[in-house]
């Protein structure tokens, strides 16, 4: 009985060291957020689109479709991307809750293998987005 007091006092005892630091901390977060955003995006990151008619003389109906092709074929790899975490996350918190749970018996071993599955999958997925990307 007094080890089980003991550790629940020193959990209350953490409980309320936490409680007390959560102020600092998200505000500490909160300035450091604010002080990454606050210079902006970096310009040099950002692609430099050619607009056929716009930046240049050309009024090709042809290279303008072409421009838009791949302007559909990457929004459909970004699209891609994010049904793919989604549903990694999805699987990932079934699992887990499967996993946790005392009445099924199925244990850690397909949390982990849809772990290293939803981590190929989305390393898969990221790629497409770089390669479509890569059009431009």
């Amino acid at each position: 009985m007094t080890l089980f007091h003991s550790f629940f006092q020193q959990v209350k005892h953490t409980w309320q060291w936490g409680a007390q630091r959560y102020l600092a901390f998200s505000v500490l977060c909160f300035g450091a957020v604010q002080n990454a955003l606050a210079a902006g995006p970096d310009a040099s990151k950002i692609p430099d689109f050619k607009i056929p008619g716009v930046d240049s003389n050309t009024t090709d109906p042809m290279e303008i479709i072409f421009i838009v092709l791949k302007s559909l074929a990457t929004l459909a790899a970004v699209l891609f991307s994010a049904w793919c975490i989604y549903a990694v996350v999805r699987a990932l918190i079934k699992t887990y809750t499967q996993a946790t749970d005392e009445n099924d018996k199925k244990g850690w071993g397909p949390f982990i293998t849809a772990l290293i599955i939803g981590f190929i999958l989305i390393f898969f997925s990221l790629w497409l987005v770089k390669m479509a990307v890569g059009l431009f």
